[in-house]
């Protein structure tokens, strides 16, 4: 697999900048996170204060999908869940959707127009697609334009929640020095069973001007994807002001 990168201008959903190609398929992992928050906070099934012990381990199915991030003493909240990409929370949370209502509500940022979209009825496979697991493929093309209408609508805890996974979470290593960047960045599959790591987000994060979209062959969204997401946006960043 080559890398593939896409910049997207927000205001004319054209594109500025590609690299690779924008149509291959795969697992969406950890990215698709802020929409699974999203859909429960504007449902009213989850509140911004909401607080959640992560317990670490995590088992649906015959998935073991442990959480990555140190161990915390704090409860999480949505925010803080996003940040260090919390399964434990994320999985908790979608249990809260009907049967096959998650698909639906992914249907509303665009997902399955280009890739796949399964619709889910028993809760483990709905928990499954909730992480990006299962359920769901997508490309980069059909990731870039979900994170542009989310940089128009995300409520202020997933806002927050991938600011602070730049800043200081899983996709630190996309910063931009005197800027806010919003981004989250994930780790699947391909089809064909390569590891596939990405990011996506938007820049910058209370004004969108771009959004970036990168997938590459990698183990690790933030120590993979998030590096060349960091080095395009400081070279956009650097025309900008010279113009």
């Amino acid at each position: 697999m080559t890398r593939s990168v896409l910049l997207l201008d927000v205001r004319t959903r054209r594109v500025i900048a590609g690299e690779g190609n924008s149509n291959i398929l795969a697992l969406p992992g950890s990215t698709l996170k802020p929409f699974v928050l999203s859909a429960l906070l504007r449902t009213r099934r989850l509140s911004a204060g909401e607080a959640y012990v992560c317990p670490g381990r995590l088992r649906i199915a015959d998935r073991q999908l442990n959480c990555s991030h140190p161990r915390l003493d704090t409860p999480l909240r949505p925010d803080t869940a996003l940040a260090y990409s919390c399964n434990c929370f994320v999985a908790h949370v979608a249990e809260r959707f009907k049967a096959a209502e998650l698909a639906g509500e992914l249907r509303r940022f665009g997902f399955g127009l280009h890739g796949s979209l399964r619709r889910c009825m028993r809760l483990d496979s709905q928990q499954l697609q909730a992480l990006g697991e299962d359920g769901i493929s997508t490309t980069l093309a059909e990731l870039a334009t979900a994170y542009l209408l989310l940089s128009q609508s995300a409520p202020p805890p997933v806002l927050l929640g991938l600011e602070e996974a730049v800043e200081w979470g899983t996709a630190q290593r996309a910063r931009v020095e005197r800027e806010t960047v919003a981004g989250k960045t994930g780790s699947s599959f391909s089809p064909a069973g390569e590891p596939v790591a990405w990011f996506a987000g938007f820049f910058p994060s209370r004004r969108a001007e771009v959004v970036i979209a990168v997938m590459l062959h990698g183990r690790s969204g933030g120590a993979d994807a998030a590096p060349v997401a960091g080095e395009i946006l400081k070279a956009y960043r650097s025309r900008r002001l010279s113009r």
